[in-house]
């Protein structure tokens, strides 16, 4: 009975180890695949590196269009307080224009009303 199990043992042991040189023939060209997956994780760690800095020049760029744009905001502001100011002064001079209109006429029909009694006194 113990030959049996002996021969039994030997005999799973050479079936094991059979099984073992066919499993590694397989796994031989596995590390040809993991160079590849190397050099690509490499690549993609470079373009990593190249987004991250790009994105801090896009960043840079933002926040001075940002600042230009406040810069920008501020004078337009200014630009329309001094448009309002320019807007009364006109409203203000048309007035003052309609004033010195009348005062002119009044001075003129009190001219043509001295004109013409110095004319009817010379007669």
């Amino acid at each position: 009975m113990n030959e049996k199990r002996w021969i039994v043992f030997i005999v799973s042991l050479l079936l094991l180890s059979l099984s073992g040189c066919c499993t590694s023939a397989g796994i031989r060209d596995n590390g040809n695949g993991a160079y590849a997956v190397r050099e690509n994780l490499g690549d993609l760690a470079d373009k990593q590196t190249e987004s991250a800095i790009s994105s801090e020049r896009l960043n840079g760029a933002v926040e001075g269009a940002r600042e230009q744009s406040e810069q920008l905001s501020g004078e337009i502001a200014a630009s329309r307080a001094d448009s309002e100011k320019l807007e009364r002064s006109i409203t203000d001079g048309t007035g003052d224009i309609e004033a010195l209109a009348t005062i002119l006429q009044r001075i003129r029909k009190r001219g043509s009303k001295t004109d013409s009694r110095d004319a009817n006194s010379d007669r």
